[in-house]
């Protein structure tokens, strides 16, 4: 006849087995816990989508605006016309009499006529995104500014090389990462300036179609370019701090939810539309953080516009047609464009989208 086991043999066995369990899991836990502590990221959740944003996802981009086609092909439309009204003129000339010649002759003083103002076809502007700060910031790089190892000014070195090789300048010359690019031609701006809704912004010149006002102005995607193409500033430097302070405002004035909510559709577009390095990876490593930041940047309820975007105007040497950068302009543009591994790092790699580390500091601490 078998014996009965006692019921504490199975017990203790049973217990030891829920100490171990406890502290295995326990341990695992304190191992994460700490994980969380030495990493930056901050886990946010948005309706319906839940992801990280960290420091990891700031990145800089180079946006190229090429209107040279667009301006080449209205130059050649003003030309066809102007050679129209020259041979109308010509035919009615030729039958005024002689004595009605003379008459204006005699009287009249022939003004000179002021010679047009040609148009800016590049803008060049360098974006940072800090998601996890909710920043962006616009820097207008001058189209005569000297860059690169050759000393050539950015106009020179895109209309030679292309965008690839004016990234690699930039980040040269201003010593910071510049991670990707992108070039619009005008098709592709206009399609950009609609998707983020136009801009409300006070014109100080007579461009185009468009009166100098001291108020604020409804600028349609048209009308933007006019003014990012205008020519008669009083300087380059001039020009490209009222394109970056337009792009900035439009930037503030966008209804970021909407955007983000129709972020997949925009990005396809830009992309298909433009000639980029931007990824299909990189914007799904990305494409939370993005949305994060476009979404919760918009202005309360008692402000009319965010601050998610700033703006800053290089300084520097300006001699007959070529500009300098200051070397203490560097510096200040350093403590947001580059991160605390790079600047003691020898700059010998080129950094990527995706690997960006901690920043030293991040746009909100912009004045």
């Amino acid at each position: 006849m078998s014996k009965k086991k006692k019921s504490g043999s199975i017990a203790i066995p049973f217990l030891l087995t829920i100490l171990i369990s406890v502290a295995i899991i326990g341990s695992i836990i304190l191992i994460i816990l700490e994980k969380l502590d030495t990493d930056s990221t901050s886990l946010v959740t948005m309706t319906g989508e839940s992801g990280t944003v960290s420091e990891a996802d700031n990145h800089t981009i180079l946006f190229v605006i090429d209107l040279s086609k667009s301006i080449a092909e209205e130059k050649k439309e003003n030309a066809e016309e102007e050679a129209q009204d020259s041979e109308s003129e010509g035919d009615a000339s030729d039958e005024e009499s002689e004595e009605e010649e003379e008459e204006i002759y005699d009287w009249e003083v022939i003004e000179e006529e002021e010679e047009p103002v040609e148009p800016k076809p590049y803008t060049f502007v360098l974006v940072r995104s800090v998601p996890i700060n909710k920043q962006m910031i616009f820097t207008g790089l001058p189209d005569n500014m000297i860059a690169g190892e050759y000393n050539q000014s950015l106009a020179e070195i895109y209309e030679s090389a292309g965008a690839a090789e004016l990234k690699a300048a930039c980040e040269y010359t201003l010593e910071v990462p510049v991670d990707r690019y992108m070039v619009f031609d005008s098709t592709s701006f206009r399609k950009m300036c609609n998707i983020m809704g136009g801009v409300e912004f006070a014109v100080t010149k007579d461009i185009g179609s468009l009166k100098q006002s001291a108020g604020m102005q409804y600028l349609s995607a048209e009308q933007i370019e006019d003014v990012l193409t205008f020519g008669d500033y009083g300087g380059e430097i001039q020009r490209v701090s009222t394109a970056t302070s337009l792009l900035a405002a439009m930037a503030n004035q966008a209804n970021g939810a909407r955007i983000a909510d129709n972020l997949d559709n925009t990005f396809n577009t830009m992309v298909n539309s433009n000639q980029t390095d931007i990824s299909a990876i990189d914007y799904q490593e990305h494409k939370y953080a993005i949305k994060f930041m476009l979404k919760y940047s918009d202005p309360d309820e008692n402000e009319t516009v965010s601050d998610r975007a700033q703006f800053i105007t290089p300084f520097g040497t300006q001699t007959k047609d070529k500009f300098m950068l200051d070397t203490a302009f560097l510096d200040e543009i350093s403590q947001y464009y580059i991160t605390k591994v790079e600047a003691t790092e020898a700059p010998t790699e080129k950094s990527t989208l995706l690997e960006m580390t901690p920043e030293t500091g991040g746009a909100a601490d912009a004045q």
